[in-house]
């Protein structure tokens, strides 16, 4: 019985979240990039500086397309290339000041679309999914703190 419950739960969250992001990302074109640039401009907002070699196996593509995508945001003043100082030899890729404000009004896109969609329930039943998200958000906890860690070494 347990487990039919998960793995149910686990199949009506997968297919919900996939559907309600994929009905916020029409607000995307907003900010004038494609999907593949807007992912990696993401990783480096959110996430923090990362070299090439990172970013092609985070995105799974190789390491000419990140160097197309970082070359093209780039140009655009998105995102700046800096030598790390203790290995010239390591290149971090790095968010600007306007690739961030990008992210953050695209965020604020997206967030107002799902809030949009969640203005038709009532009180009650927004206090239930403000419970569930509090609940997702420690499994989600749980496998940030190690890529955080790492992150830190």
């Amino acid at each position: 019985m347990q487990d039919d419950l998960l793995n149910r739960v686990a199949n009506q969250l997968h297919s919900i979240a996939i559907h309600v992001l994929r009905r916020a990302r029409v607000t995307d074109k907003e900010g004038g990039l494609t999907p593949e640039r807007l992912s990696l401009l993401s990783i480096l907002a959110y996430s923090g500086p990362k070299s090439i070699s990172d970013l092609a196996a985070i995105e799974m593509v190789s390491l000419p397309a990140i160097t197309r995508i970082v070359n093209y945001l780039e140009g655009l003043e998105l995102v700046s290339r800096d030598r790390k100082s203790d290995d010239g030899r390591i290149v971090r890729v790095t968010a600007t000041k306007k690739g961030l404000q990008l992210m953050e009004e695209g965020r604020r896109r997206r967030v107002q679309h799902v809030a949009e969609e969640l203005s038709s329930l009532g009180n009650l039943e927004l206090m239930v999914v403000a419970e569930a998200t509090t609940l997702l958000e420690r499994i989600d906890h749980r496998y940030l703190e190690p890529a955080k860690r790492a992150q830190a070494n």
